[in-house]
């Protein structure tokens, strides 16, 4: 015969093939059992081997989902990551479409055919033009750091590409860049790159720009392995700018030759440009003394002043309105340069000599009688202006790549050339959003690891520092603003509000020792008050936002005291303390004695023992803690409702202790133990806790001081 669990096995086998087979069909199955089985045992056990069939594979299951339950994780992981990833690639390749199409009209609109009519070519310029500062504005978007490049008049773009700088003494690669080429000069930018270090497609930050005419575009001929083994370079150029000189590589020849191409046509153009400028303005000048430049914008408009005068001349034309219409200070050649100047200095970063000529420029242009070149000037004035507050007011800005730990002292020079610039309110309020950032961040790096009295104080030295460091900045900046002030405070008040939510979070909302909450609430105020020498009083802010919250942990404190009270109370015996061991005796000594009461070593005896009961012992430890930590936690405004508590809770025990004198009056023993432990309270406790009060408010707790003499009487009477 067969051996029994063999047979299992195989039947069980046979089950589940039988039962995972494609073509299984529950009815078939049911009645060939039905037709097969003798009656209801042989049901029963193909019940059973069912059963257990299904049992053993849940089994299965659960060990192949425990196996692979670490593969589960990763993989979900990996599809969330790569959602993100899709979501940001569909974003771009939108992006990407829509400049795309821009451009890809640009371009197509140069294959139309040309119109003879007047009319016609107007229309095309002005779509031309339109479609050019449509693909402007899109590479505002795109290019982080360069409104004021993009936003120049009369500019647009003619060619870009992707090329590698490559180092001009040893061709190693120095990182890839994109550059663009205008109608009158070349920008070089950087990818931008995410947070984890990845570059965007189709986000770039702005790196240096050069004008078109002070630059030369050469080839770079091909390095073999020969010279240098370990690097090719193939398809370079060299952008010649005195005195250096870069050298960039492109994927291709092809590349290489359209951007030689290009930028060679496109200097030709924007040179043959300036000289029709030159000659027209010779052509037309009414004084061929007078200097004239080639780089001078308003040209053109003089000359149609100079006519207009001209044809008016027999009428009512005198040399005071000709004088009125063009002034000869403004023929100046710095002024001339005033707009390209500043543009220069902006993109280079020259903030205060961007200042001084536009204060220098504004001065000069105000001595000068209104026309219309002045006009023109003023404008162009006012738009460099507006640009330059826009730079300095993105330095004030916090951003995730910007440092924060440099302190106030890294951002004064913004905040002083806005304040230069007239823009005093601009500039404190980016000043004290800035600030605001920086407090955050420095509280953010705080961990909340060892005790809650170390966090605190790490967190109010960080905090009471920063508010000083603003501050004293603060003075430092806007000492002649004096408007700026009540921003400030409101600032301080906004700044320490969000302070104490932080901190009561961490003091109030963790069930903390009374002990450690009144440490920490005593180093809060002790920082606050370390502001008094800048003049800035934040005391009773801090103590009204601290109010509910100390009033609260002070009054579950005393709850908690009652109800220990009480229960103690209820399992009193009246019996002398047991120590067990003179170690322990000694540091019971050395408690009380830190809680101030010095004369304890009188009441104990034989080494071990102490002629108080434990119940005298906790009491006394629990009423000097609580009036401890009120003391040094108590404001105005509690003063009374703590009294009363302290006095509701001496009241509670002595009334206690009252009671159980006059009931014993069986056992002499146990009745001197009694008056023992209430002439300790008597005499030693309670003038130690009026003491204690009377140090903190100046004056002498009469409730409490009415509980202690009637109690004494009570005693000794």
């Amino acid at each position: 015969m067969a051996d029994p669990p063999k047979a299992a096995t195989k039947a069980s086998t046979s089950l589940a093939k039988n039962l995972s087979s494609r073509n299984f069909d529950p009815e078939k199955f049911a009645n060939s059992i039905s037709a097969h089985s003798d009656g209801d045992k042989d049901l029963q056990e193909n019940r059973a081997r069912v059963q257990a069939l299904g049992e053993e594979t849940a089994q299965i299951l659960k060990k192949q989902v425990y196996h692979n339950y670490q593969l589960f994780i990763d993989t979900a992981k990996e599809i969330s990551y790569l959602e993100g990833e899709m979501f940001q690639l569909n974003h771009i390749l939108t992006e990407q479409k829509n400049l795309m199409e821009v451009m890809t009209t640009i371009f197509t609109t140069k294959g139309q055919t040309e119109s003879s009519h007047e009319d016609d070519n107007k229309k095309k310029l002005a779509d031309k033009e339109h479609e050019q500062r449509k693909v402007m504005s899109a590479l505002v978007g795109k290019i982080e750091g360069s409104n004021n490049i993009l936003e120049m008049p009369g500019r647009y773009l003619v060619h870009d590409g992707d090329v590698v700088e490559l180092d001009t003494d040893s061709f190693n690669p120095i990182g890839k860049i994109h550059m663009f080429l205008f109608n009158d000069c070349v920008m070089v930018t950087t990818w931008a790159s995410t947070r984890r270090g990845n570059a965007v497609a189709g986000k770039y930050k702005f790196q240096l720009v050069w004008e078109i005419d002070t630059l030369a575009m050469v080839n770079a001929r091909d390095v073999g392995r020969k010279k240098i083994p370990a690097r090719t370079v193939k398809n370079a150029f060299k952008v010649l700018i005195f005195p250096d000189s870069r050298m960039f590589q492109c994927e291709s020849a092809k590349e290489k030759r359209e951007w030689l191409e290009i930028v060679d046509a496109t200097k030709r153009k924007h040179l043959s440009e300036k000289e029709k400028k030159k000659e027209l303005m010779s052509a037309t000048s009414p004084n061929p003394l007078s200097p004239s430049r080639t780089t001078n914008p308003f040209t053109e408009f003089e000359t149609e002043l100079t006519e207009a005068v001209n044809i008016d001349s027999h009428s009512q034309a005198t040399p005071e309105k000709v004088a009125v219409l063009h002034d000869e200070r403004l023929s100046a050649d710095w002024l001339h340069e005033m707009p390209e100047d500043l543009d220069v200095f902006i993109a280079q970063r020259n903030f205060e000599q961007a200042v001084n000529l536009i204060l220098e420029s504004k001065t000069y242009l105000s001595n000068i009688s209104d026309c219309p070149l002045k006009t023109d000037f003023e404008q162009k004035l006012i738009n460099r202006r507006q640009q330059l507050v826009e730079v300095l007011s993105r330095e004030l800005r916090s951003s995730p790549d910007r440092s924060l730990r440099g302190g106030p002292r890294v951002i004064r020079r913004p905040v002083v050339l806005l304040i230069q610039l007239e823009e005093s309110t601009k500039a404190c309020h980016l000043f004290l959003n800035n600030r605001t950032s920086a407090v955050a961040f420095a509280v953010r790096q705080l961990r909340t690891e060892g005790s809650l009295p170390l966090y605190i104080s790490k967190l109010c030295k960080v905090f009471f520092n920063n508010l000083e460091e603003t501050a004293r900045e603060f003075q430092l900046s806007f000492k002649e603003t004096s408007g700026c002030y009540s921003s400030f405070v409101v600032w301080a008040q906004e700044e320490l509000t969000s302070f104490v939510d932080t901190f009561s979070q961490q003091v109030f909302g963790r069930n903390a020792d009374v002990t450690e909450v009144a440490e920490c609430v005593q180093n809060a105020e002790a920082h606050c008050e370390k502001l008094h020498c800048l003049g800035l009083d934040l005391d009773f802010l801090l103590n009204n936002l601290l109010l509910p919250h100390i009033q609260a942990a002070i009054g579950d404190h005393k709850q908690k005291i009652i109800d220990a009270t009480k229960l103690r109370n209820s399992e009193e015996t009246w019996r002398p303390t047991n120590m067990v061991t003179p170690q322990a005796t000694d540091k019971m000594i050395d408690e009380m004695t830190v809680l101030g009461l010095k004369s304890f070593m009188d009441y104990c005896y034989d080494s071990c023992f102490i002629r108080l009961t434990g119940s005298t012992l906790a009491f006394s430890k629990a009423i000097l803690t609580h009036v401890d930590s009120a003391m040094k936690m108590l404001l105005p405004e509690l003063q009374k409702p703590v009294l009363d508590g302290i006095a509701e809770v001496v009241l509670l025990y002595t009334d206690f202790t009252s009671g159980c004198l006059r009931c014993e009056t069986e056992r002499q023993d146990k009745a001197k133990l009694i008056r023992e432990n209430a002439r300790f309270l008597a005499e030693s406790l309670l003038p130690l806790v009026e003491q204690k009060i009377q140090k903190k408010i100046r004056q002498s707790p009469k409730k409490l001081i009415e509980v202690r003499q009637s109690f004494l009487k009570e005693v000794t009477g």
